[in-house]
Parts: structure tokens; C-alpha cells; sequence
């Protein structure tokens, strides 16, 4: 069904479900390639168009477990019977959350259409009308934060071909939102999801807000991830969220989140550490013979500006020559995705092909041979 603006126009449907989380493989909606540069963000191409909303319902959707929590509400993995499509949905409490933030996000992600933006196909209202439920593109890959715990566990660390490309997938994402007049504002590792063939998408539109003359001034989203102009309670842009990708990014790199904060530390604290010290900064680690380029270190430096007037925009950060060398290479982020959780590989079909070659040499010789 079509998402309206206003959740009281949802239909209420019959609520089943079921707390068995299956392990079988299931067909899922197609995704882009991840071995293709996502669409550049200066308008020269068109976005692929919305899909239709479908229609769903509890008594359609076969819960299988629960996903993680988003903003405002639970999200689960959930399994279309009709179709044998997997699903994550979002399950919104409305009287946990506030009318407006449940329309904001349901208007944001139904008007959105990008590679590096989770998709939504639907959403409807539960019988008792107090809760609502978002039917969106399911990803196997999971948050940046499980893929990060899950490296850190096998004291692995990730290199600059997969960090570069995961940075651009975020940024590319938010000079969408920002090119839509729309800031993400909560920027953070278990808001971006990594699709099975690893490509970045950035999800929970909960706490998102538009754009007036390109400034917001309200304090919503996740403390330890804001930029410095926010943590201090003032007027921000879309300079916030570019930030909240430098920590987020330098967390993953560095197994460890860049600011150090005991577990009972005061809030005044940790926006003073925020809003007044030194920003963090890439650095090697020879012991254990880790050593950064000076552009990916740049990268971090320029995301990290204290000054959000200095700080680039997403747009200006896609340029910056660390995004643009690592683009050049070729990665296979599919084949990464799958090392991270032990996936087996995809069965390759062996194609037995003939070929005919004529060799016009004395009058001509017919020759042939084959190849797999």
C-alpha cells in the first residue's frame, strides 16, 4: 500500500508472528552490484524510481528474530509467505513516540530512492492503531557496529580499500539526503547496514530533520557521536553528520571508539571532552604493524574539524583524494562481506564454451578448441 504522511491513515490488519529465527537461505530483493561506483551526486544521472508499495500485514509476514532496536522502535527479520522474500521491519510504538517523529521518518524513507539509503516497501498499522510498522529492504550483511565487534573478535582489522569504500557509501548517502534538504543526525556504526553484497545503507530516519536554510537547531540523536556544535546545544548542518562518520569510521579502523569515557561518566563530561578537546586523530600502530596512508589520516582530520564552518560538506568530501584514489582500486566488497561471517562461497557455474577460429594461412585450416 502507498505510505501516507499521516500513520492514522494506515491499515489495521490481524497481528501473528513467530520468535523462531530460521538460518535457510531465502530469496531477497535484488540489490546493485557492489563492484559499481554508486550514482554520482551532482544531478547528471536520474535515480531509479520507487518501487510500488506492496500490501502487507502480520498475517502476511512470518517474524523469524529480532534484528536490533532503531530509533523509536524494534526491528525485526521478518519473511513474506507470499513471495519467500525477506524483510526487516520496524516496529514503531506510538504512544512510546511522538506522531511527528513516526510521519518524519515515514515521509523521509518513502521518498527516498538511492543505492546507499535502506529501502522501504511499505508499512501499515497494527489492530489496537498504536503501533506502526515499516516493511524495508532487508540487509545480510548487518550494522557496521556487528561487523566491527565480529573483526575485533578474530583480532582482525580493516584495511584502507574496504574503509574507503564503506566511507564513500556513507557519504554518498548523506549528499542524497542533503541534495533532499535533509540531515541523517544520527550518524553512528549500527546505522549503517551492509547489504549481501556489501554495499553501504544508511538506516533509521527516526531522528532525521529537514533542513531550513540548510540549519537545524534542535538536539535529538546519539551523544558520543555528535559533533562538537551539537553536543554544545547550538545550530547545526549537514557538517554534523560528516563528523559522525569520522568517529564512526575511525572506531572501525582502530577496534576501539576514539574517546575514552568511563562507563559512569557524567553527560556534562562528555560533552565538554566533545565540544573541547583535542578531536581524535588516525594514528599508526607500529607494534603492530599498522601504518595508515597520509591521505586516509587527512581524511579523518578534515571529517574531525572542530569548526563546522571549516569542516567540508559530504558532497566536498567525496572529492577528497583518499576517497577518489580508493575508488580506482578494485574491491570486492561481496567477497569481504562474506570473509567477515563465514558465508560460504557462491556456487559458480562452469560454463563449457566451444569456439571455432579459421586460420587463413596456404588456403585456409579449420581449427577449434574449447575453454571452461
Amino acid at each position: 500500500m502507498p505510505v501516507p504522511s499521516d500513520p492514522s491513515k494506515l491499515s489495521s490488519t490481524s497481528s501473528t508472528s513467530s520468535s523462531t529465527c530460521l538460518t535457510a537461505s531465502r530469496a531477497a530483493p535484488a540489490v546493485p552490484s557492489s563492484r559499481s561506483t554508486p550514482p554520482p551526486v551532482n544531478g547528471n544521472t536520474t535515480p531509479p524510481p520507487l518501487p510500488k508499495p506492496l500490501e502487507f500485514s502480520d498475517s502476511i509476514l512470518e517474524e523469524l528474530c529480532r534484528l536490533g532496536e532503531g530509533a523509536g522502535g524494534a526491528v525485526h527479520k521478518v519473511l513474506d509467505k507470499r513471495s519467500n522474500v525477506l524483510y526487516a521491519r520496524k516496529t514503531i510504538t506510538t504512544r512510546e513516540v511522538a506522531m511527528k517523529q513516526v510521519v518524519r521518518e515515514l515521509h523521509i524513507i518513502s521518498s527516498t530512492s538511492h543505492t546507499n539509503i535502506v529501502q522501504c516497501y511499505g508499512a501499515y498499522m497494527s489492530p489496537s492503531s498504536s503501533e506502526v510498522k515499516i516493511v524495508m529492504e532487508y540487509c545480510e550483511g548487518g550494522s557496521l557496529e556487528a561487523v566491527g565487534r565480529k573483526i575485533k573478535d578474530v583480532n582482525a582489522v580493516v584495511g584502507e580499500k574496504i574503509a574507503g569504500r564503506l566511507a564513500e557509501g556513507v557519504l554518498q548517502g548523506l549528499a542524497y539526503l542533503h541534495g533532499k534538504k535533509t540531515i541523517h543526525r544520527d550518524i553512528k556504526p549500527s546505522n549503517v547496514l551492509i547489504s549481501g553484497r556489501g554495499v553501504v545503507k544508511l538506516s533509521d530516519f527516526g531522528v532525521s530533520g529537514e533542513l531550513v536554510e540548510s540549519i537545524v537547531g534542535t538536539f535529538t540523536g546519539t551523544l558520543i557521536y555528535m559533533a562538537p556544535e551539537r553536543v554544545s546545544g547550538g545550530s547545526y548542518t549537514v557538517r554534523s553528520d560528516v563528523w559522525s562518520t569520522g568517529i564512526s569510521l575511525l572506531e572501525l579502523v582502530q577496534n576501539r571508539f576514539p574517546f575514552t569515557f568511563p562507563s559512569d561518566v557524567p553527560a556534562f563530561e562528555v560533552i565538554l571532552t566533545i565540544s573541547k578537546g583535542e578531536p581524535p586523530r588516525l594514528e599508526d600502530e607500529p607494534e603492530k604493524g599498522i601504518k595508515w596512508s597520509e591521505d586516509m589520516k587527512d581524511f579523518i582530520r578534515q571529517s574531525l574539524t572542530p569548526d563546522p564552518t571549516h569542516r567540508p560538506t559530504p558532497s566536498q568530501m567525496l572529492a577528497h583524494p583518499w576517497i577518489v584514489s580508493q575508488m580506482k582500486q578494485e574491491v570486492r566488497m561481496d567477497r569481504w562481506i562474506r570473509q567477515v561471517w563465514g558465508w560460504p562461497k557462491e556456487k559458480k557455474r562452469l560454463v563449457l564454451c566451444f569456439f571455432i577460429r579459421f586460420f587463413f594461412w596456404e588456403g585456409g585450416l579449420f581449427g577449434f578448441g574449447f575453454w571452461i
